[in-house]
């Protein structure tokens, strides 16, 4: 599936082993982008606090708020 987001040069990134039939993954980049940006919206929408924990824990710190821009 060439469309999807994952796949990169006949190989995927989302998984070690390429498997696209029924993948559970698959979702076109469009949708990915999307998914990204509802992600970062939630992130900015929570309390200094948690979004701190959020970001020193999955982002090692660093969050580029800029680059998930509509």
């Amino acid at each position: 599936m060439e469309d999807c987001f994952a796949y990169r040069g006949n190989s995927c990134t989302a998984l070690k082993v390429k498997k696209c039939e029924g993948c559970s993954f698959y979702k076109t980049k469009k949708q990915y982008e999307l998914d990204q940006l509802k992600a970062m919206e939630r992130i900015l929408s929570l309390d200094a606090k948690r979004r701190e924990y959020i970001i020193n824990t999955y982002y090692n710190g660093k969050l580029e708020v800029g680059t998930f821009e509509g």
